[in-house]
């Protein structure tokens, strides 16, 4: 397996999306609600790698893992939005799981945020995931708050983690 986390190109945009449905059914068999099943479409995600936001950790021709890097966060983070190394859609192939895929995509996360000159690295989970949330804190994130969605997503623990 590569170490070297790179971003995706369009002809990953297939496998991230199974990975992210991979994800959506092994949360649901788990009866963790973290992933709305069907939320987000292949269109989405294919969107998303050509405005150079998936990043991937590859082995082979798989995914071990991959996340999207953002700079802002309106949506989420609301009036608390502001330049920081923003986290979403974290997921490692079940294959990889319990090897620390996720906490070095992490690590690179809060690297490429300090390179940029952020000074926090910030994500979001449902507020009753207490497992994610308990991983987050090992990972040294902090909660900062929550914020409620009147539509379809549940309500969210906002977590940080300094990145200086």
């Amino acid at each position: 397996m590569q170490t070297k986390v790179e971003k995706a190109v369009p002809r990953d945009s297939e496998q991230i999306f199974a990975l992210r449905r991979s994800a959506e059914e092994w949360l649901a068999a788990q009866g963790t609600k973290q992933w709305i099943a069907g939320e987000v479409s292949p269109g989405e995600v294919a969107r998303q790698v050509d405005a150079g936001e998936w990043h991937v950790l590859r082995d082979g021709d798989d995914l071990a893992g991959a996340l999207r890097l953002l700079w802002s966060d309106e949506q989420v983070w609301q009036h608390e939005n502001r330049f920081a190394a923003y986290v979403h859609g974290l997921m490692v192939n079940r294959t990889h799981a319990g090897h620390g895929v996720g906490a070095g995509l992490l690590r690179w996360a809060a690297d490429q945020g300090r390179n940029a000159g952020a000074d926090e690295l910030r994500l979001d989970c449902n507020e009753n995931n207490s497992r994610l949330r308990d991983y987050y804190a090992g990972q040294g994130f902090h909660e900062a708050g929550r914020r409620d969605f009147d539509d379809v997503w549940f309500s969210v623990v906002l977590l940080t983690k300094p990145l200086i």
